[in-house]
């Protein structure tokens, strides 16, 4: 997807360096699409990844990997087992957008976030918040918790990031994902789906 994403450190418009949904050597499509793909297979998922991809990403994910570091730096283990989980959860959810799933609503309780993602790569997210639920101890948990921010780092990289996104927990990240905002509301609004955007930001 050729969006320059400012300081958020996306890829300005190099197709072969963006992580788009579109078909090659990843047979379905899946996580993000293939790097040099040379079409969408299925359109209105493609945009769903990107523009609700995008705001889980920074405002959830991202939320939620803080809250698992800040929690082991307060030596609250049990808690930061909870969180490792809730970061993995969202990673997943984003990615069965892909495939079956459908917008995030905080409300729906039925929501499925593992929707059409098949059994390994389920597996590959769970582990890594597994790693942190066995950990015996805090710095162990602290070792652990480093997977789950490989697994972060690699949902940002499927959906375009070339550089891990400063937080929206600061003006750094903030106000960059304004100005992203309006380069994917289009997008989001041309597909018809809903707005994926915080009411005050369009």
């Amino acid at each position: 997807m050729a969006v320059d994403r400012l300081e958020h450190g996306v890829n300005g418009g190099a197709k072969d360096d963006v992580n788009d949904g579109r078909d090659g050597d990843r047979p379905d499509g899946a996580n993000g699409g293939p790097r040099g793909g040379d079409r969408v297979r299925d359109p209105r998922r493609w945009a769903a990844f990107q523009c609700f991809g995008v705001f889980e990403l920074l405002f959830e994910v991202h939320a939620s990997y803080e809250d698992l570091i800040g929690t082991l730096d307060e030596g609250f283990l049990p808690v930061a087992k909870f969180v490792a989980r809730d970061t993995v959860v969202r990673a997943l959810a984003i990615r069965s957008l892909l495939r079956e799933g459908f917008p995030p609503d905080e409300h729906d309780t039925l929501a499925d976030p593992y929707a059409g993602l098949t059994e390994d790569e389920i597996e590959r997210g769970l582990a890594a918040a597994r790693a942190v639920a066995r950990a015996a101890d805090v710095p162990a948990a602290r070792e652990a918790a480093e997977q789950v921010g490989r697994y972060v780092a690699e949902l940002e990289r499927d959906l375009g990031f070339t550089a891990p996104p400063a937080s929206i927990r600061g003006p750094s990240g903030l106000f960059p994902a304004l100005r992203l905002t309006r380069t994917l509301l289009p997008l989001n609004e041309a597909t018809g789906l809903p707005t994926a955007f915080p009411a005050a930001w369009t």
